[in-house]
């Protein structure tokens, strides 16, 4: 009975709400510099800055927390006292060339590697922190290797690396933060996660490039929804207010994160701020496309979009709601 006290890690509110503030302000800091088109040396310092500075204060909250053992305190200590040397070093040669500040890039996501492959081997942690441990640190140190070994990397494919970087980071501080402990609620973090990576990566890619066929937006519509149909194929008609909600989430991601994706993944070079006045009504009348329906076609205007958008923020957050509760209410 000692030994699974001391194994707790169940965390102090005051801990969840550090993790979720300095996950917000990592995907804050991501988004500034995908919107900020002068990517070059000093961009790439400042991105590392930010994702430095978030990453010390979270190792050394972890050194703090008494629920884990001695050794994984030890850890979070050690990695953030190498982050702010990295940081210290960073802030005082600001004349590194792009070669130099690959390696820089490259040791500070090895640490934050290997310090989450640690929290794997932790047995302390829940199943499903010990998995996204493994997940995350593996992708960290993929990406070390990336900036380690292919020293011909063009700059702005060094900021695409550092805002994943960041991107991943504010991702697991806040599901650290909020901590989903029932079966529902860990089901609801992996549906929700695997939209949002689904609409922003696969099907911005898909309409980044091959958007001229016939009917073209009725079959991207599908597209959103087909891997949720799964839920109404295996779950029957219980969970449509999920799988709705999850199809509009990844048409969300497609519609604001479409020339986000392709600037910081595609290498195209789009005035993402214009883009976005767009896309969020305040162009008024201005056509941005032609709705292609194949039997109907129709143009869309700016204000349009934006309804579109903000009708369809409501109805996830509204669906979502209503799906939580009819779960909550069910007996077992």
């Amino acid at each position: 009975m000692p030994d699974n006290q001391e194994l707790s890690t169940e965390p102090p509110t005051w801990l969840r709400a550090v993790d979720i503030a300095i996950g917000a302000l990592s995907l804050l800091a991501a988004l500034i510099v995908v919107l900020n088109p002068s990517y070059g040396v000093n961009t790439i310092a400042s991105l590392l800055a930010f994702s430095l500075l978030f990453n010390s204060v979270r190792m050394f909250i972890t050194g703090g927390a008494r629920q884990l053992q001695e050794s994984f305190r030890g850890l979070g200590v050690a990695g953030g006292v190498v982050s702010v040397a990295i940081l210290g070093f960073l802030i005082f040669s600001p004349g590194l060339g792009l070669t130099a500040l690959l390696l820089v890039v490259a040791a500070t996501m090895a640490v934050q590697g290997v310090t989450s492959l640690a929290h794997y081997l932790h047995r302390g942690h829940p199943r499903w922190l010990r998995t996204s441990s493994l997940t995350v640190g593996l992708f960290f140190l993929l990406l070390a290797a990336v900036a380690a070994f292919l020293p011909g990397l063009a700059v702005v494919s060094v900021v695409a690396l550092l805002t994943l970087n960041l991107g991943v980071t504010g991702l697991v501080s806040l599901i650290a933060g909020i901590r989903p402990e029932t079966k529902a609620e860990q089901t609801l973090v992996k549906l929700v996660i695997f939209a949002l990576f689904y609409g922003f990566l696969n099907v911005n890619w898909i309409d980044l490039y091959y958007n001229e066929v016939p009917g073209y937006h009725i079959w991207l519509i599908l597209t959103y929804m087909a891997p949720f149909g799964v839920l109404i194929v295996f779950q029957g008609l219980k969970d449509w207010q999920l799988a709705l909600s999850l199809g509009l989430l990844v048409s969300l991601c497609n519609d604001v994160g479409y020339f986000f994706a392709g600037d910081l993944l595609f290498g195209f070079h789009v005035d993402l701020v214009t883009w976005l006045e767009g896309q969020l009504g305040l162009l008024g009348d201005k056509v941005l496309f032609d709705f292609q329906g194949g039997a109907f076609d129709f143009p869309v205007t700016s204000i349009l979009m934006g309804l579109s958008i903000y009708a369809r923020v409501a109805a996830v957050g509204a669906l979502l709601y209503h799906w939580w509760k009819v779960q909550a209410d069910r007996p077992g």
